[in-house]
């Protein structure tokens, strides 16, 4: 699921511009607590991108201590974070879980070359493999189809949606590439074509709004991103969220069945994560010991997931989850 921009990078690029900022963070107003859910190998650095109702969490986390180090697909589950393998190579990111634990996510091949991935419980990881160049998964809905993107060879991107162990292009019928940015639990395809936010629904595509969409529920409601703000379309009504005071600009990344939305902020100095219950007012969420923070994805038990600096002086991020 989630937003298309952070899915064209590893998890740890992005997270890396944003710990080069100078940190800290204000307090947070009240609401849910955060909670640290570590790393691999108890060194910098990692990120959770998704989170199912079963309250298990999926990321990427580095490894090693060398500079630049690999990251790892990880799963998250009743406090323990297990290393999901690579397809070989030696990184891997996991970035959608549904709610019978299967995973989506893409993992380098002893070639460099980079393929969407599905992993399940008890099988492990399989390579989907691509329509052109490297191929990333960003979604996966409760019956194990799987959505994302691949590099088409003329340094654009095709979408591609896989069904049944075949993958296959998603176009619309002008021919052009509709590119998924999130799939929602019973298949409906959220994503941007020729410059607009979509959504596909069994084979059809209908324009949602400009911009970029990043996120969509089993309802049809679809958040995205239009110029610097934040958008919700929610029982076919299209509107803007509002943003924080003082807020430069703002991103979504996710919203859940009741059309909770989450993202980030920034006043063009520090990030913080933003929660929008319902498409409503917005709140921002508490930093691990006043760091800056990054949401990622929630569900619909209203727990939320992403990243935050471990204080308020370090560029060092682990993976959060919050709660209540």
């Amino acid at each position: 699921m989630k937003n298309i921009i952070k899915r064209l990078l590893p998890g740890s690029v992005l997270a890396g511009l944003l710990a080069a900022l100078l940190p800290g963070a204000p307090a947070a107003a009240a609401g849910p607590h955060v909670i640290d859910l570590g790393t691999l190998t108890g060194t910098c650095c990692s990120q959770a991108f998704d989170i199912n109702d079963h309250g298990v969490v999926v990321g990427e986390s580095q490894i090693g201590t060398q500079e630049n180090p690999p990251e790892r697909a990880f799963r998250w589950r009743n406090g323990h974070m297990q290393d999901l393998g690579t397809l070989g190579g030696p990184r891997a990111w996991a970035a959608a879980i549904n709610n019978s634990g299967e995973i989506a996510g893409a993992s380098a091949l002893p070639d460099g070359s980079v393929h969407a991935f599905r992993w399940r419980p008890g099988y492990g990881m399989q390579d989907l493999g691509t329509l052109g160049g490297d191929s990333v998964a960003v979604g996966i809905d409760e019956a194990g189809n799987v959505v994302g993107y691949y590099a088409d060879g003329t340094g654009g991107l095709g979408g591609f949606r896989w069904h049944n162990g075949v993958m296959t292009a998603l176009t619309t019928g002008a021919g052009d590439p509709f590119v998924p940015a999130a799939v929602s639990a019973n298949g409906i395809i959220a994503g941007t074509t020729a410059g607009v936010a979509a959504t596909w629904k069994n084979g059809v595509i209908q324009t949602v709004s400009g911009g970029t969409a990043t996120g969509v529920n089993r309802f049809g409601d679809v958040s995205g991103d239009a110029g610097q703000g934040v958008f919700l379309r929610k029982g076919g009504v299209l509107g803007d969220l509002a943003l924080p005071a003082g807020s430069a600009y703002g991103s979504s990344t996710d919203l859940n069945d009741c059309a909770d939305v989450v993202g980030w902020r920034t006043d063009g100095y520090l990030f913080r994560a933003v929660w929008w219950p319902k498409g409503g007012a917005p709140k921002l969420l508490p930093g691990l010991r006043g760091g800056q923070t990054m949401a990622w994805g929630n569900n619909n038990k209203g727990q939320i997931v992403g990243q935050s600096n471990l204080n308020a002086t370090t560029g060092e991020y682990h993976a959060v989850l919050w709660t209540y």
